[in-house]
């Protein structure tokens, strides 16, 4: 029941006195309740939100009252406008034949809506049409909650739980919904509607501070256009995520109930997922095992009975290193896989991904997490081994965290990447040890390099290292005694070359 709905009901005959007129937020404000009252100062028996009807019996007759009574008028107003009163109601012909103009005017300064209240329409009608109003409202939004929590059950219990459970949230509070795990990032979950970009920023730093926060908590974030409500999900020294909630409006008693139910669903959605995904992990590393041990037919039976995609046809092997901690990159790829087609286990030190060679691979979480990756050419099931072989070797080329290295490129990068590739470096260092402890080092690798520079021709390199060719002589020669390469032949400088160049 609003303001504009009461004066439209044309039994009452209820109007607006003239004046400075009420806007259209004070008509279409709700009404909480109707009191009636004739203190002076009835405020401490009010709350915000309310109508007040008077019969003006505080205020004196005109012909008891020779002087103005203005300053009282204007307190008045200006005591239940502070209140956060929606309008006062002044009951004509009981009292004072009509509203005094000193209230008229305080009304209108203060931008209180004064309501004119015939003498045949009793105080109680309109209260009680307000209450009745109220508990229709209150019948309908029961119904309705318990329509929504039905529905909500319901979604429990399909096939993709969570996510059901979320797009029937959307669906009965006409809401986006957001989910975020423990460490604040989004959880790839399908709903129907997505968050608004304008407020992604402050929702990711309201999130964050609150899982920060380490315990159970709901807040609310509002802006001009919508209100967002975050709800932790887990216990409050083990929080597993955040739901966050935008709507149009400020979430009602009934719409705060429907979210509670749903945070519980999904407090116990994740923590049996958890339980359900350390076994589920299990088996993905078995299954990886026997890729790799060639026994492609049980490995593609198990992970049909996972209900989940098996590699067919060409695939790219990904091989992920740079962390310990796999535990949440694993949540993520669990639920990215419902509806992506990969395939993937932690192996070791390693985490192993496999995906169709004709789409993305899906390892946004890599640059995230400040990882590294290498990724194979296409490879035929049964050449798994051979696709993690040359993921690795790309891997150990990444440079700097967050990169991904595709093996296929390794070529542009020349035959000393493939070299450095294939640990070519530890046989480089083993071959240049017995200079690298010499203690005139320096001079022995300056002459080597220049030399070589200079295609193994004695007297221009002599020239740039300003010594005579005897001397450069001599010195190759020691570099000859002491790596016991034979520097006459080619395959010899070849092997000493490539040392110096993986080396640097």
């Amino acid at each position: 029941m609003t303001l504009r709905n009461l004066l439209s009901e044309s039994g009452f005959g209820l109007r607006l006195l003239p004046g400075d007129p009420a806007s259209a937020e004070q008509l279409d404000a709700e009404i909480s309740w109707v009191h009636s009252s004739d203190l002076i100062n009835p405020t401490p028996w009010l709350e915000a939100g309310q109508l007040l009807l008077t019969d003006g019996g505080q205020f004196p007759k005109v012909q008891d009252a020779p002087g103005s009574f203005a300053e009282d008028a204007k307190a008045y107003a200006e005591r239940l406008k502070r209140t956060g009163i929606i309008a006062l109601g002044f009951a004509v012909n009981v009292v004072h034949q009509s509203v005094p103009r000193e209230l008229v005017t305080a009304c209108a300064e203060a931008r209180l809506p004064l309501i004119l209240v015939p003498s045949s329409t009793p105080f109680i009608r309109v209260i009680r049409r307000v209450a009745d109003a109220i508990a229709e409202e209150r019948n309908t939004s029961l119904q309705w909650s318990i329509r929504a929590q039905r529905a909500v059950g319901r979604a429990t219990l399909r096939p993709d739980g969570l996510s059901a459970t979320l797009r029937e949230l959307e669906s009965q509070l006409g809401c986006w919904v957001a989910l975020y795990d423990a460490i604040g990032q989004r959880v790839p979950v399908r709903t129907k509607r997505t968050v608004p970009v304008e407020v992604r920023e402050e929702l990711e730093e309201a999130v964050a501070a609150q899982l920060r926060g380490g315990r159970r908590a709901a807040t609310n974030l509002s802006d001009s256009e919508s209100a967002i409500t975050l709800q932790t999900i887990g216990q409050a020294d083990r929080l597993r995520g955040v739901l966050a909630i935008g709507t149009a409006l400020p979430l009602d008693p009934a719409g705060v109930d429907l979210v509670a139910s749903v945070v519980g669903i999904a407090s116990i959605s994740i923590e049996q997922s958890r339980a359900l995904d350390d076994a589920r992990r299990g088996l993905r590393t078995g299954v990886m095992e026997l890729y790799l041990a060639g026994s492609t037919d049980a490995a593609a039976r198990a992970l049909r009975d996972m209900n989940t995609w098996s590699p067919q046809g060409r695939i790219r092997v990904a091989v992920v290193r740079g962390t310990t901690d796999w535990g949440h990159i694993l949540n993520e790829l669990e639920l990215i896989a419902t509806t992506v087609e990969v395939a993937f286990a932690r192996i070791g030190d390693e985490l192993l991904v496999l995906y169709p060679s004709n789409t993305d691979a899906p390892l946004e979480f890599v640059a995230r997490e400040g990882l590294r990756a290498g990724i194979s050419g296409p490879v035929g099931v049964r050449d798994i081994p051979l696709g993690r072989e040359n993921a690795q070797h790309a891997v150990r080329r990444a440079d700097h965290s967050g990169e991904i290295v595709d093996f296929e490129r390794l070529a542009e990068r020349g035959m000393l990447s493939w070299l450095d590739a294939a640990d070519g470096r530890v046989l480089a260092e083993r071959i240049l040890v017995g200079l690298r402890a010499r203690p005139d080092s320096e001079e022995l690798m300056a002459a080597l390099r220049a030399w070589y520079e200079h295609n193994c021709a004695w007297d221009p390199a002599a020239r740039e290292l300003g010594m005579h060719r005897h001397t450069l002589r001599s010195r190759i020669a020691l570099v000859q005694e002491i790596t016991g390469l034979d520097l006459e032949s080619f395959s010899a400088r070849a092997e000493l070359w490539l040392a110096l160049e993986l080396a640097d």
